[in-house]
């Protein structure tokens, strides 16, 4: 996969955090539920991309987007959090910041190179599909289900 494909999803998620409203149900699914913001940018960008959900890449993508979360950017997270009630560090704070968003930046442009043998849907592909293969425990939780229709009540409006 070439580089610009690999920064399509990159871009993508730029132009969606300019929203306010969906950066706040990205981060309320994150903080609530546990779930990586870089999965949901991809399902998303999956289905505006006309891909056809596949159980086993959306498996492989979850897998690789959690353990890089559980691995790097919560941790970092949580100590960019705990600097930013500290008013001695704000620096410090934008320093974690940007190393976060590297991190953000790192994984959304490695999650599409999992996603080159998808097929074409042939059509249109209802976000929720993919946020179903990418977030299984969607269908168990209503909490989650009710927070993943508000994202994707968002990303229809953009």
């Amino acid at each position: 996969m070439d580089d610009t494909v690999k920064q399509d999803l990159w871009r993508y998620a730029l132009g969606r955090w300019q929203d306010k409203a969906f950066e706040q149900a990205c981060l309320t699914l994150q903080d609530t539920y546990q779930v990586p913001v870089s999965l949901l940018l991809c399902g998303l960008w999956l289905a505006a991309s006309g891909k056809q959900p596949d159980a086993m890449v959306g498996r492989r993508v979850a897998e690789v987007a959690e353990q890089f979360e559980v691995d790097y950017l919560r941790p970092l997270r949580a100590v960019r959090r705990k600097a930013g009630k500290d008013v001695r560090l704000p620096e410090f704070k934008r320093q974690l910041q940007q190393v976060e968003l590297e991190g953000e930046r790192w994984l959304l442009t490695t999650l599409p190179s999992l996603c080159d043998n998808l097929l074409p849907a042939g059509g249109q592909v209802d976000p929720m599909a993919w946020m179903l293969v990418l977030v299984p425990e969607l269908a168990q939780c209503e909490g989650l289900q009710d927070a993943l229709n508000v994202l994707v009540e968002l990303k229809v409006q953009l």
